[in-house]
């Protein structure tokens, strides 16, 4: 810098905004406008929330290793990884998992059904319509509705999703790197550099791609069940 003093970055706006700012992501809109009038620098970049700093997730993932470590010890068996993620994003990833199934076994399959409601209020045998005109309009505002509300809770889904992701990422690789300044000159010399780059950079991107699908892993048997018990009720097959 030309004053000789570091310019610090802006304080993140998602940590202040209202639930509307959030479903919405208005709250991006402030990096939006500075980018269409100048180029977009690094000091432009926010500071990362502090449930995204590597040094919150480690100290968090090692406190939970240390607890796993003496529970395994305990009851003689193998510490694991797994149980630790589990129970440290278990539940956040759940409550994910319970959004998803909201959002595709109910509006989603409310929505067609409206739609099949609307269309026969448009059939030529009138005679035998039993739908009138002011539930066409309340099928009509059924289906608006749904696609209102996939829209805002679908996309905080995603980022949500992706953000338990991200953590579960960065808290594993901070692991992996203190336990790296742990290791002995014995272990070391067992150890190459490929093996912990390839760990850091390849191995713990997996985590990002699981938390997306996961979830379609039960959501998807469910959906099949709901949508073939309306093929049932409605067509008899």
């Amino acid at each position: 810098m030309d004053d000789g003093k570091k310019k610090g970055k802006p304080a993140h706006p998602r940590a202040s905004a209202n639930i509307l700012s959030a479903l919405t992501f208005t709250w991006t809109l402030g990096l939006f406008r500075e980018g269409n009038r100048r180029d977009l620098e690094v000091a432009d970049l926010y500071v990362p929330l502090k449930e995204h700093t590597s040094n919150v997730l480690g100290d968090k993932i090692e406190r939970a290793w240390q607890e796993e470590l003496r529970q395994a010890a305990a009851k003689k068996k193998d510490p694991s990884l797994l149980r630790v993620l589990v129970r440290l994003f278990g539940p956040k990833l759940m409550m994910f998992g319970l959004i998803l199934a909201l959002v595709e076994n109910v509006i989603k399959v409310s929505q067609p059904l409206f739609l099949g409601k609307l269309i026969e209020f448009f059939t030529v045998n009138q005679e035998h319509n039993k739908v009138t005109k002011e539930d066409a309009y309340m099928y009509a505002g059924g289906v608006v509705i749904c696609s209102a509300l996939s829209v805002f809770i679908m996309h905080p889904y995603m980022l949500g999703i992706m953000h338990i992701g991200m953590k579960m990422r960065v808290s594993c690789c901070s692991l992996i790197y203190r336990k790296a300044l742990k290791l002995s000159k014995t272990a070391l010399g067992q150890t190459t550099v490929g093996q912990v780059v390839n760990l850091l950079s390849n191995d713990v991107t997996r985590f990002d791609i699981f938390t997306i699908f996961f979830h379609y892993l039960w959501v998807g048997p469910l959906e099949t069940l709901v949508v073939l018990y309306f093929l049932w009720a409605f067509i008899g097959v």
